[in-house]
């Protein structure tokens, strides 16, 4: 019987996780690969593709595909996979079309856009607020992005594993700034303070599929990697 594509995924996920594939260790040739799970070359890519938008393996051009170092690792499942601290949860809020926001449509494209809003919580402490921003074209391939709840794992690597294109962030910048009042609104503050604000932009290949925006509690710690 023919393999799957999350037949493999799962099978290197879970060597990785246990250590015994480690960082640097290159992956196979393609064609070893495609004999090992009895699929074809486009699964092969469609996995390795969803492996990447996990942040479990890289590429080195010219080279071949590698297990991704342990600090991208870590970040990159973070990233994706919504890997929460313990003792924290996500709450989605909301997900609907809405017009890009000037800044938004400076790297979608003006029009409409998919605006997904969550927060993440411990107990009553809301310790980040974050919202979305995806490429209508993306709903086509994944139309869970319009309903106000989780994809599995998120949407980028929903998209990845469907569409068998990887998905990276291919920017992160960090700034600070003064509570707006929707900062106010979402974190459950009184009062002016000043906040992280982390933006990430999403491509495929050369086309920006998505942005997001976190704001991070006061005296909430933030590393990016």
């Amino acid at each position: 019987m023919a393999g799957t594509v999350e037949r493999m995924a799962a099978y290197l996920r879970a060597r990785i996780d246990l250590g015994t594939l480690e960082p640097g260790n290159k992956l196979p040739p393609t064609g070893a690969l495609m004999s090992q799970f009895d699929l074809s070359d486009n699964a092969v890519y469609r996995a390795i593709a969803l492996l990447k938008a996990e942040g479990y393996l890289v590429s080195q051009q010219g080279k071949g595909v590698f297990v991704a170092p342990r600090r991208n690792l870590i970040a990159g499942a973070q990233r994706i996979r919504g890997i929460t601290q313990a003792g924290e949860t996500i709450h989605h809020k909301r997900s609907e079309r809405v017009p890009a926001p000037d800044w938004v449509a400076s790297f979608l494209g003006e029009g409409e856009c998919v605006n997904r809003v969550r927060t993440v919580q411990r107990g009553d402490f809301v310790r980040e607020a974050s919202q979305s921003w995806v490429h209508v074209d993306v709903a086509e391939v994944v139309p869970e992005i319009d309903l106000p709840e989780p994809c599995d794992p998120t949407w980028q690597a929903v998209y990845a594993e469907r569409s068998g294109n990887a998905v990276q962030a291919v920017a992160r910048t960090v700034d600070a700034r003064i509570t707006t009042d929707d900062d106010r609104a979402a974190l459950n503050l009184e009062g002016d303070f000043a906040v992280l604000v982390l933006r990430s932009v999403y491509a495929t290949g050369d086309k920006v599929i998505g942005v997001g925006e976190a704001v991070y509690a006061p005296g909430y710690p933030l590393s990016v990697t």
